[in-house]
């Protein structure tokens, strides 16, 4: 079981721990009302948010849903700013601890990880199995709608696994219960928390240790609900793939997709299509760039957003697209990239 960790509320409620949370909190968002708001009376609102989780009679605000559509249609459901500087101030002592529980080859929502160092260790997988000559195949497994699936037991098992601390336990109790509907059978955790991206990690977690310990899989690896399994044969795969898809029952989850095939198909993982000597971006991923595009082009024209926010969106894309063979894809999706300003009489 190894150390559990206790007294972490005090580290929590630690004053240089929310300053730190709320200048986390407010990155990028400065010039927002509820941000300006906050910090007009910063130290009354941080003092009293300070005792609320002191003293355990915190309770979440009421949560604004929205739907986004890139690069999936997903609902996310926000809090008030009050309560993400509480979450920051919560994973900033947390999410250490969570992070040296997971297996290395985990890679969503941690720092230091992320798609690109998963996109990384798979080719290096492919690197080193293509030199023994043999047929590789991969298995590729997503899990249909994982932060609804989450089943409130489970998360609430997960995050006692390294945490003793009865104050700590009973404030994320709280957080994972605040969608609860009261049945005792709650299930779903909201998109959007920083919570819950750990809780849907810590989960994941689960499923990670069983596979290596149970199932012993060695070129194993999970990007939150996607993973990846690279092995000699496809009947290793599909045996595998039955192996998990029982867990996933016993988890109250289940497969969106699966595919077992050849790697001389390419292995679609975390936004590219990856071989053991290059690497493409995503079909899928040029698509919806071309479309944002034409989007940012339509905002910018009628002056709804400034050159900063189109260098962001194009940037952000350029650092993804950089770590593909994607000099060609590049130059043709930004060739048409013109962005102007539509002028009207009297301006």
């Amino acid at each position: 079981m190894g150390q559990k960790h206790k007294r972490l509320i005090e580290r929590i409620v630690d004053w240089d721990n929310l300053i730190l949370a709320h200048h986390l909190a407010r990155r990028g968002k400065r010039s927002r009302v509820e941000v300006l708001s906050f910090e007009t009376d910063l130290w009354v609102e941080l003092g009293r948010l300070q005792m609320e989780l002191l003293w355990g009679s915190y309770r979440p605000g009421r949560y604004r849903t929205f739907i986004i559509r890139e690069p999936k249609r997903r609902e996310i459901s926000a809090l008030p700013y009050r309560d993400r500087v509480a979450q920051h101030a919560i994973c900033n002592i947390c999410g250490p601890i969570w992070d040296r529980t997971m297996i290395n080859d985990t890679y969503a929502c941690r720092p230091g990880k992320g798609a690109h160092a998963a996109a990384n260790r798979c080719q290096r997988w492919l690197r080193d199995m293509h030199k023994s000559g043999r047929s590789v195949w991969v298995l590729k497994m997503d899990v249909s709608r994982y932060f609804p699936s989450i089943r409130h037991d489970l998360a609430r098992k997960a995050v006692r696994r390294k945490i003793s601390c009865p104050s700590t336990l009973r404030l994320l109790d709280t957080i994972i219960g605040s969608t609860a509907s009261g049945s005792g059978h709650d299930v779903g955790i909201p998109v959007g928390n920083l919570t819950s991206q750990w809780i849907a990690n810590l989960v994941g977690n689960e499923l990670d240790q069983w596979a290596k310990r149970e199932l012993r899989l060695k070129r194993y690896v999970r990007y939150m609900d996607d993973m990846v399994f690279l092995c000699w044969s496809k009947e290793e795969a599909l045996s595998i793939r039955a192996h998990f898809g029982s867990k996933l029952a016993d988890m109250g989850m289940t497969f969106s997709k699966t595919s077992v095939l050849p790697v001389t198909r390419g292995l679609n993982f975390v936004g590219y299509r990856i071989w053991h000597d290059h690497r493409l971006l995503r079909k899928q991923s040029i698509v919806t760039m071309r479309r944002r595009l034409k989007a940012l082009q339509a905002q910018f024209a009628a002056g709804q957003i400034g050159l900063d926010r189109v260098r962001a969106a194009i940037s952000s894309w350029l650092a993804h697209a950089d770590h593909a063979d994607s000099y060609r894809v590049r130059k043709m999706v930004l060739a048409g990239a013109v962005f102007v300003r539509r002028w009207r009489a009297g301006e």
